[in-house]
């Protein structure tokens, strides 16, 4: 407990860490500032109903991105953006993090104090998580404002049941687990490189690895022994399959919005929860196994 505390304080010092979070935050609100005009301007909230733009000529897809802005849609949008701008973001900070400590050298005089190399990487990982998770918790407070915001000035705020707010803590933690494969693997990374770039290198080599395998998706409508080796090497499938869960559970339709997204070759939930856990698992398995056995000066 002490050193989860003691990670958990120099990671809340770190300038990096809240920089990220003020940008995360800066996107979304970007993000649905944008999504906020074009449905002002499509139903004329700006001219008094005299003046409509066509920006969205779908009614189905308007009809969502009105459903994104009230509640409780606003929480599947802000936890949509978590799992998306979020992640990368997320790769960014436990490169930070993690590799830092090889570059400045303090790692060797925080295992000179605390030789346990295990409960340390363990507690700087548990630090991490929970950073990343009051991050959400911020993302969805600011959302909550603006999703107030825009209901004021369309005329539809929406309503929250109880349901929805006694489930948010779940879905938050869901967005979270959905991030662990990307992060895991950057903290792998990091220790075998011993350095920054090695983690941040690493970790979005393998994003945009898992996304162009996406390219081959047309693979799970040839036969459904090709669907399920496919879902169960690709992480991103499963990733979609949470990602998208939260956004249902808002009740919203991300296919409408995703031409290219199709809900039917997605794997099942407990597969997606499943096949998250083996490769987090795995890459910090790795990190735990290369960090303890290894000469932090790189002799094996």
């Amino acid at each position: 407990m002490n050193l989860l505390q003691a990670e958990w304080i120099k990671l809340s010092r770190r300038p990096l860490a809240w920089l990220l979070l003020i940008i995360f935050l800066l996107l979304m609100a970007l993000f649905l500032g944008i999504i906020f005009l074009a449905v002002g301007l499509s139903d004329g909230v700006f001219t008094g109903g005299d003046v409509r733009m066509q920006i969205i000529p779908r009614e189905d897809q308007l009809e969502q991105f009105r459903l994104m802005l009230r509640f409780p849609g606003i929480f599947g949008t802000v936890l949509s953006q978590v799992n998306s701008i979020g992640g990368i973001l997320a790769i960014v900070l436990a490169a930070g993090v993690f590799g830092s400590e090889y570059s400045w050298g303090t790692l060797r005089l925080q295992l000179a104090r605390q030789p346990r190399r295990g409960p340390y990487l363990i507690a700087k990982t548990v630090a991490l998580l929970l950073f990343l998770l009051l991050g959400i918790g911020l993302a969805m407070l600011c959302g909550s404002l603006l999703g107030l915001f825009f209901g004021a000035v369309l005329g539809n705020s929406g309503q929250v049941s109880a349901s929805d707010l006694l489930l948010l803590p779940w879905r938050m933690l869901r967005s979270l687990y959905v991030m662990l494969p990307y992060v895991m693997l950057t903290i792998a990374c990091c220790v075998l490189g011993r350095s920054v770039l090695a983690g941040a290198v690493g970790g979005f080599l393998f994003l945009a690895a898992d996304i162009s395998v996406g390219a081959f998706s047309f693979l799970t409508s040839m036969s459904d022994t090709l669907a399920f080796i496919y879902n169960l090497l690709v992480v991103q499938q499963n990733i979609n399959t949470l990602v998208v869960l939260n956004s249902q559970s808002y009740g919203l339709d991300p296919a409408i919005i995703t031409r290219n997204l199709d809900l039917t070759v997605l794997p099942s939930p407990l597969q997606a929860v499943l096949v998250i856990a083996v490769y987090s698992g795995s890459f910090f398995a790795i990190a735990y196994r290369l960090f303890v056995r290894r000469d932090l000066t790189g002799a094996t």
